[in-house]
């Protein structure tokens, strides 16, 4: 059964309604933020500006799925606005992230992607395609709802969610080379042809 938020008004009126949307889908925004910019300092900056823009919106919401639905999306027009304004920090390695940032503020649900073994390669993925992974196999959405959240046609989320997990597949063998890879992460990625395939969720984040 789809949960409802407290309160369905205009978010601009209602802190219950933020505190509601705050507590249940930030980490969603602020993963899919990090998947898009590489960087945890532009991830919480983001986030930060998603839900000023929640706050500022007159949207009356049907249920939970339309609020989280609503929250990627801006989060997506919000990593490209940032990818397209002259403000946006250089592109950050994991190395690089954990050399220069405070650890000690990011965000958990931060963590929890740098921290995972298969977020090396998923890095290393051209955006589009890395987007498209992230919303299927990480957040659970169908075709339609990546497309519509990407912005894109069905056919070209099928293609890249396709081309994505083929290019995860070639980044997971060659870690897997170097011994920075779980073996099973590649083989789950490698085995199927099927670029929606469920199994491919055992290698997410």
């Amino acid at each position: 059964m789809k949960q409802k938020p407290p309160h369905t008004v205009e978010a601009l009126q209602s802190e219950a309604f933020m505190e509601h949307a705050i507590e249940h889908h930030r980490g969603a925004v602020l993963r899919l933020a990090l998947a898009r910019t590489h960087s945890a300092t532009d991830a919480q900056d983001i986030a930060q500006d998603v839900f000023i823009k929640l706050l500022r919106s007159a949207t009356r919401f049907h249920d939970d799925d339309h609020l989280r639905a609503w929250l990627l999306r801006a989060t997506h027009d919000s990593c490209i606005d940032l990818h397209r304004q002259a403000w946006r920090r250089r592109v950050e390695t994991h190395e690089d992230m954990a050399a220069v940032a405070d650890r000690e503020t990011w965000d958990p649900a931060i963590e929890e992607v740098v921290n995972h073994p298969v977020w090396t390669a998923m890095e290393r993925i051209p955006d589009k395609l890395r987007c498209a992974l992230h919303l299927f196999y990480v957040e659970g959405y169908g075709i339609a709802e990546v497309a519509d959240i990407l912005g894109c046609t069905e056919a070209a989320a099928r293609t890249r969610l396709h081309r994505g997990r083929k290019k995860l597949a070639a980044e997971l063998a060659r870690l897997e080379a170097a011994g920075s890879a779980p073996a099973s992460a590649h083989s789950t990625a490698a085995d199927s042809n099927d670029p929606t395939d469920p199994a491919m969720q055992q290698t997410a984040y």
